[in-house]
């Protein structure tokens, strides 16, 4: 590791892992979606104070849990049969590289295109938290971390991203119970083109969802989602 300690308050200001390289490619921020820069491929995007294990931990010791599309920030999976459980084999797997570079085909169906629909939530997901996190929406605000790292507010509520979710179409939503308990972002598919147009692929729609989420968890405190 690579770091820069604060000299006065000795906090971790920047961290660089030169040995562990987790690649994605994806609609990479500030592209939004296909269209809009394409796809490209981004190595490490953590952000090392938001995420200082990475995206794929969850017990706060290097080493990442999952090789798959879960962390401590999300779980992303399809869930076409709309029962709020991921679909058998629905996470793609990067394995021990931690590589998920399947490209994005728009001449194919959202379906045949899950692999990099669902690693394109996943990114995006980790990309809002690691934003957010830096204005305030933090473990103590009540923002979504399966393990919070001893910094406050309660765990076991990483997002649950359903990518293709069928219970319905030309839309998405995002539903966030109190903090310590998980919200659910279902991305739908849009039907106006042919093939049908995927939300997962769209970092606008994904971040209008989670808002919604940062929202609830603010406005009345994190243990008022009822507030607004």
């Amino acid at each position: 590791y690579d770091m820069s300690i604060d000299a006065e308050t000795g906090e971790l200001a920047s961290q660089s892992d030169w040995i562990d390289s987790e690649t994605y490619t994806v609609v990479a921020m500030p592209s939004e979606h296909p269209n809009d820069g394409f796809m490209r491929t981004v190595a490490n995007p953590a952000d090392a104070i938001a995420s200082p294990f990475g995206w794929h931990d969850t017990n706060g010791v290097a080493g990442a849990e999952f090789t798959d599309t879960r962390g401590n920030n999300v779980d992303a999976h399809l869930d076409r049969n709309a029962d709020n459980i991921a679909d058998p084999g629905s996470r793609p797997d990067g394995g021990a590289s931690l590589d998920f570079n399947t490209p994005f085909d728009p001449t194919l169906t959202p379906l045949q295109n899950a692999v990099p629909a669902v690693t394109d939530l996943f990114y995006w997901n980790n990309i809002l938290h690691d934003v957010h996190y830096q204005y305030g929406f933090t473990p103590a605000a009540g923002n979504f971390q399966t393990n919070n790292y001893g910094l406050g507010g309660l765990g076991s509520d990483a997002v649950q991203a359903d990518a293709q979710d069928g219970s319905g179409t030309n839309n998405a939503n995002f539903g966030s119970p109190a903090d310590g308990s998980a919200p659910r972002m279902q991305m739908y598919e849009w039907t106006a083109a042919n093939p049908d147009r995927d939300s997962d692929m769209d970092g606008g729609i994904i971040a209008h969802e989670y808002g919604h989420g940062v929202s609830t968890r603010l406005t009345g405190g994190p243990a008022n989602p009822n507030a607004l």
